[in-house]
């Protein structure tokens, strides 16, 4: 099915079409101004790769296609393909343009795998940001095709993100219709994306990272007061859910089924925003095989104490909105309510460079293990597999090669992580 049927009616002929479904104009006056920018034709023309094979016995060749499904309470949760709750376990890389090139290699695939016991590896595509996505069109060809390939050599799951950052609004038009070339972005990825790996057993895509609102020029949140949680700026009616959709609408025509993972408000904090206000298709029909986004950094995001760090969250308890939701606050069970990834978390503080917390990390993972009135088993990427970052980062700069595993390479945060896989079950 092409971009124009799946997106809106075409008014033209040309080949390259603007992302609602517009042809690009062949004068000015010969359709009305698209929205969003074109989709290349390349990306829709995409060669499509055959299945993929997985070595036996790994987590891909046991649990196949992932869904969503009712777990034992009735609960979505994300289930393998025969719908039994599976949790996934693993790393986020950093970005490609800063640390891809010392961390994100063919042996350290294999030694996430074998080494630390992971289940899933999430590539994070920044965009917009210094030598990211949009300045650097290797990434997609060398990054995205190769992590790809060396997840499904190890049998672990891949998930693509969209590192929507800076700017935090995922419709603005550094991602939407580049202004020198008119492509949208976000479009093209996901039909580039979705056409090319659909018979892949093994891919997850994270629709846009951490949807925030400090993007507007002229608006910029002042001074050292971190931005009020309770009143996030890009909103999820407003902006996120709509986004979700249109990218739904491209995915859904080339892989009906995969799992696709929704950011929400306020760097994906703010996950009850989406409670009974879901995307849907254009027949009002929520979507199936959905999931939504929270981020946490255990020393910032606990259970409101008052500890000081340098980016705090004082008096919100985000540990008893996810396991028990919160009446006084008219937060009911998040996990009862939406199936739900952590497809980013930290051992610190939200800056990533203080405050190394493995007890409040434990009281996550905890949660996330099951110990929640859901039953909701919660799967997780943590931040990051790198050297870059600060003190959630799991790696030290240039002490050693990844296989055989030497924890002397490791920060103190990497060494909670490799213990927590390396301890956990399928």
């Amino acid at each position: 099915m092409s971009l124009a049927v799946i997106l809106g009616s075409c008014c033209g002929s040309k080949e390259e079409k603007c992302a609602n479904g517009q042809a690009e104009p062949a004068k000015a006056d010969s359709c009305p101004v698209a929205k969003f920018g074109k989709v290349d034709t390349a990306s829709m023309n995409v060669e499509i790769l055959p299945a993929m094979a997985y070595p036996k016995g790994s987590p891909v060749d046991k649990w196949g296609k992932l869904k969503v499904a009712p777990n034992e309470k009735g609960v979505r949760s994300l289930c393998d393909q025969n719908g039994k709750p599976v949790q996934l376990r693993g790393f986020s890389s950093h970005g490609m343009q800063w640390s891809g090139v010392a961390n994100i290699t063919e042996e350290n695939m294999k030694a996430l795998r074998n080494e630390w016991n992971c289940n899933i590896f999430r590539l994070a595509v920044y965009v917009d940001e210094e030598g990211g996505y949009a300045y650097n069109p290797t990434h997609r060809s060398r990054y995205v095709e190769n992590v790809v390939k060396w997840c499904a050599e190890n049998g672990m799951y891949c998930l693509i993100d969209w590192h929507t950052l800076t700017p935090g609004n995922p419709q603005d038009a550094k991602y939407r219709n580049r202004p020198e070339t008119g492509i949208d972005l976000a479009a093209d990825f996901f039909t580039y994306c979705s056409r090319r790996f659909q018979n892949q057993k093994h891919v997850l895509y994270e629709v846009c990272n951490e949807p925030n609102g400090v993007d507007f020029e002229n608006d910029k949140f002042g001074g050292s007061k971190w931005p009020d949680y309770n009143k996030p700026r890009i909103t999820w009616n407003d902006f996120i859910k709509p986004y979700c959709e249109d990218m739904l609408k491209i995915i859904r025509s080339n892989d009906k089924d995969i799992v696709v993972i929704c950011g929400t408000p306020h760097w994906s904090q703010r996950t009850n925003d989406v409670i009974g206000n879901e995307p849907a298709d254009e027949n009002g029909k929520v979507y199936d095989n959905l999931m939504y986004t929270f981020h946490f950094y255990a020393a910032s995001h606990n259970d409101g104490r008052h500890d000081e760090t340098a980016v705090k969250f004082w008096d919100v308890d985000f540990m008893k909105y996810f396991a028990k939701g919160d009446s006084a606050k008219s937060v009911p069970c998040i996990l009862s309510s939406l199936p739900v990834f952590v497809t980013e978390w930290g051992t610190t503080d939200a800056s990533g460079w203080t405050n190394f917390r493995p007890d409040l990390a434990d009281m996550w993972l905890d949660i996330f293990n099951g110990k929640n009135d859901g039953g909701q088993k919660v799967s997780w990427c943590n931040w990051s597999f790198s050297a870059e970052g600060g003190a959630c980062a799991a790696l030290k700069w240039n002490d050693g090669n990844m296989i055989t595993m030497d924890k002397k390479i490791l920060t103190e945060s990497g060494k909670y992580i490799y213990d927590r896989l390396r301890s956990a079950k399928d």
